[in-house]
């Protein structure tokens, strides 16, 4: 009886040592098959990458059009209009319109929203704007001037 408290005690420490043990065994595995889970992602995320790498090349290489900023120019209905054109991966990414101070402002305003038309057609060939036929032209015909100096 003397030793019955002392043993009671030592039994319940050991079974909550061995609980304790079972759950740091538990904690490491868990740890590895984590370790091993972010692994295999990062192998993955890698290998898209590199297959996003490879098409964005492909697609450059299908355009025709080298990466760069040329510059066109073409007549609009005042004057020459000169545009700056950026190529990034084969893609026009930025129409920047350089000098346009020979157009009519209001021709001019009209004609603008064809640049982001043209970005998002990946061309030059898209309509004229009624009203604005003139500077609308020139535009495009500076676009297709640059383009034509990306054209590999």
């Amino acid at each position: 009886m003397k030793y019955k408290n002392f043993l009671l005690r030592a039994v319940n420490l050991l079974l909550i040592l061995g609980v304790l043990w079972q759950y740091q065994q538990v904690a490491l595995v868990r740890a590895a098959a984590v370790s091993q889970r972010k692994q295999e992602i990062a192998e993955v995320e890698a290998y898209n990458a590199s297959v996003l790498q490879a098409q964005s090349a492909a697609q450059a290489e299908q355009s025709g059009y080298r990466d760069g900023i040329y510059e066109g120019s073409a007549y609009g209905f005042g004057d020459v209009i000169r545009v700056s054109v950026t190529i990034q991966n084969g893609k026009m990414t930025d129409i920047a319109v350089l000098d346009a101070s020979g157009e009519d402002k209001p021709y001019y305003k009209q004609a603008l929203p064809l640049l982001d038309e043209m970005l998002d057609v990946q061309s030059a060939e898209v309509d004229t704007v009624s009203g604005a036929t003139l500077t609308a032209e020139g535009l495009i015909g500076a676009v297709e001037d640059a383009l034509g100096k990306a054209a590999g």
